[in-house]
């Protein structure tokens, strides 16, 4: 997959369609929120709305946050985070078929992650299959990423 690390995420476009009615989205959204809800996740997130652009462009964005507020303003841990999310997703998936981008935005509760996914397909029902998996391989990355975190903030006694 590629990754980028940004400063922020631009809009969505205007033309891009919420995607309705999908199988395989609606599965992977719904596995993606019961891993992301677990014990094993360290890990919240908000609503995920998937959009098609131009019948070749399907893409979701996710806003993370940490369960426990206390360590929503832990910039290092936030710093981290992102590194093993970058290191992970991109060992997932096609460059050419899987993008996503990642920034760290601040709010009044403290720091959450953006994190848009894209998958590109030359229809469709394509574009729509492989954003089903790109969901897939970043709730692998996050729950991969909760266990690093939780050896990480032991070792560091936070």
């Amino acid at each position: 997959m590629l990754v980028d690390v940004v400063e922020s995420l631009p809009d969505r476009e205007d033309r891009a369609a919420t995607v309705a009615d999908d199988a395989g989205i609606e599965r992977a959204l719904r596995s993606f929120v019961a891993a992301i809800e677990s014990d094993d996740s360290l890990f919240q997130c908000d609503a995920v709305v998937p959009r098609i652009t131009g019948d070749v462009l399907c893409s979701a964005d996710l806003l993370l946050s940490f369960r426990r507020s206390e360590l929503s303003g832990n910039r290092g841990l936030h710093l981290t985070m992102v590194q093993k999310l970058v290191e992970l997703l991109r060992g997932a998936g096609s460059a050419e078929t899987l993008a996503s981008r990642i920034c760290l935005v601040k709010q009044a509760g403290g720091t959450v992650l953006r994190l848009r996914l894209e998958a590109r397909g030359t229809c469709g029902d394509q574009a729509r299959l492989r954003c089903g998996l790109g969901v897939a391989h970043v709730q692998q990355a996050l729950l991969f990423t909760s266990r690093y975190l939780r050896q990480h903030m032991g070792q560091n006694g936070e």
